[in-house]
């Protein structure tokens, strides 16, 4: 097993959490956003970047929560060990 400091830790932890949890909330309104969108008033020009969020949203969001999940869990290892 690797021993690291806690303050390497924390210094690779905490980003990955404020990323994780800045990605969560973006595609969080961005589903939300969906769910009530007009679909008659969004160009056409802009419709397959659209359907490319519809298809991509799902597993980002999943990848945004991993990653704060993980830097969230790096944060309580590195307090814990002191």
């Amino acid at each position: 097993m690797v021993e690291t400091d806690s303050e390497t830790l924390r210094s690779i932890a905490a980003p990955l959490a404020e990323v994780g949890g800045l990605g969560t909330v973006a595609l969080l309104i961005h589903r939300a956003a969906l769910r009530r969108v007009d679909w008659d008033l969004i160009p056409s020009a802009a419709l397959p970047r659209v359907r490319w969020w519809l298809r991509h949203g799902p597993p980002l969001l999943r990848a945004s929560l991993t990653l704060a999940a993980l830097g969230l869990a790096g944060l309580g290892a590195a307090w814990l060990g002191g």
